[in-house]
């Protein structure tokens, strides 16, 4: 009854959900732009979207300080937000913008003229890298490759040829450094995807620039808005991801001299054409293809959702067993443990989980070579042991005191008493609670692209910077997080049936007891 329950509300989501996406459809026929100049731009009246911590923001800023500005932490989200006309106007990089277009955004286009001058794209240096003078190795490597053309070729084939390619490059076989480069994977044609391959003009100069060192290569793939943290960190050695030389940058990490000059450009809403507007579910067929067919991207999901079961699990695991520890350290009868057990938990709950594994990662473990999928169980599991804690206590705490007094007069010890008459009636008060907790907690490991984790979210994200359709990653991640949840409830279901003390009834000469 309960599965049917659980189906029927599923599919009237699902639906509903369809509908909104028909509504959008709807919507989009409707729009009209009369926008034809950067200047008219600059009116509260109009609302435009600006990355977060680029070049973009600072033009925005500075050209257009009388319109309302929206900030985002990637550009997909952006170009969803126009496409969709909850903006007059997106503040980007002109060549990204004319991929995104070229890639399948619809109903928008580029106005003619750039917004204010170049900016420097460079190779953002770590001031805590492990590598000696790595500025001035990178400085003479790029003007090695310009003084040979390099650059140049490169330039040209990624960004103005219609086919791409990669080169192959050699690996370093007697490499006499490890060099740790982060990039986003998330900006065509400077670093994305193709299928589960990491490719593009950022990647093939990372892949340069290693062997030139004679260098170990580790890429590691971040949010813009973690990148820089990283290399703060100590994290990654630099960073190669079409990234701005803006002052605000400078002032937490070194750059490069120039690998190329980026201009910023204006996205806005196009002119409605007079056109047959394709059919809903030609566009859900074709919306379909792109995301899971197209380059076997059902793969990035599938290694994505492999990531989050296992943070998700593990993390369960020894949050459960730290939970219970802290449990019984806040009833213990001497004082400062219970102190130091109870502000641990209220430090743990006071913390927004994204800024505690920001600050696990990048800074308790900021000069630990370590996994980031270990890093984030370690996180999630602290995070978890401080709500488990809780509610493991509150339970113990409904258990009679009667029943406790009444089984130490029988003999029994204090740990039998605990572990054989107090706790499995507990169990059955706290476990319902638990399963909520458990399933909020897999829910945000959402969060974990923050410290370079490529999880579920991410792979939806990846996805979406590619195909410019929002429609099938997102309905698709939210599938997935409810059966990862409903399965995982079931489970916790199931160890809650073990645990109830009807199921452990005797019969004694006939008679149950």
């Amino acid at each position: 009854m309960k599965l049917q329950k659980r189906t029927v509300f599923f599919i009237g989501a699902l639906i509903g959900v369809l509908c909104l996406a028909g509504c959008n459809k709807q919507e989009k026929e409707k729009g009209g732009a009369s926008i034809t100049f950067i200047e008219q731009l600059n009116n509260p009246a109009y609302t435009i979207g600006v990355p977060e911590g680029g070049a973009g923001m600072d033009m925005a800023k500075k050209y257009l300080p009388e319109a309302e500005h929206k900030t985002f932490s990637g550009n997909s989200s952006g170009y969803l937000a126009i496409s969709q006309g909850k903006l007059d106007g997106f503040v980007y990089d002109r060549v990204m913008m004319e991929f995104a277009i070229a890639s399948g955004l619809e109903d928008v286009e580029l106005l003619p003229e750039n917004l204010g001058e170049s900016v420097d794209v460079a190779v953002g240096i770590s001031p805590k890298s492990q590598i000696d003078h790595l500025k001035d190795k990178v400085n003479q490597f790029l003007a090695k490759e310009r003084a040979e053309g390099t650059l140049d070729e490169m330039y040209e084939r990624w960004v103005s040829r219609a086919e791409k390619t990669m080169p192959s490059i050699p690996v370093p076989q007697a490499p006499t450094c490890k060099l740790k480069v982060g990039t986003t994977g998330m900006v065509q044609p400077f670093s994305y995807y193709e299928g589960t391959t990491l490719t593009g003009y950022d990647v093939e100069l990372i892949y340069r620039f290693a062997a030139w060192l004679n260098a170990e290569l580790e890429i590691k793939i971040y949010d813009y808005d973690g990148i820089i943290a990283a290399a703060q960190a100590g994290d990654i050695d630099c960073i190669m991801a079409n990234l701005n030389a803006t002052e605000e940058r400078r002032r937490h990490i070194e750059f490069s001299d120039c690998v190329y000059p980026s201009v910023t450009a204006v996205m806005v809403r196009a002119e409605q054409k007079d056109s047959q507007a394709q059919g809903f579910f030609a566009s859900l067929k074709d919306s379909f293809l792109s995301t899971f067919v197209v380059e076997e991207r059902w793969r990035l999901i599938a290694q994505g959702l492999g990531v989050t079961i296992l943070i998700s699990v593990f993390s369960g695991f020894f949050g459960l067993c730290l939970g219970f520890f802290i449990c019984m350290l806040r009833r213990v009868h001497y004082k400062p443990v219970q102190l130091i057990a109870a502000v641990f938990v209220r430090v743990i709950q006071g913390m927004p989980i994204v800024v505690f594994l920001m600050i696990l990662y990048y800074g308790i473990f900021g000069s630990v070579d370590i996994s980031e999928i270990l890093a984030a169980v370690i996180g999630f599991s602290i995070n978890f042991a401080a709500y488990s804690s809780e509610i493991m206590r509150a339970g113990i705490e409904t258990v009679d005191q009667g029943q406790r007094e009444a089984a130490l007069a029988m003999g029994y010890t204090r740990r039998q008493t605990f572990f054989k008459i107090v706790f499995p009636q507990a169990a059955t008060n706290f476990i319902p609670v638990l399963k909520g907790e458990f399933i909020s907690m897999v829910k945000m490991t959402s969060v974990v692209g923050y410290i370079a984790v490529q999880d579920l979210t991410k792979a939806s994200d990846i996805i979406r910077s590619r195909t410019m359709e929002a429609f099938f990653p997102l309905i698709v991640t939210a599938l997935l997080y409810f059966v990862v949840a409903n399965v995982m409830t079931t489970a916790l279901t199931f160890a809650e049936s073990k645990a109830s003390p009807r199921r452990n009834r005797r019969s004694v000469k006939g008679v149950k007891i």
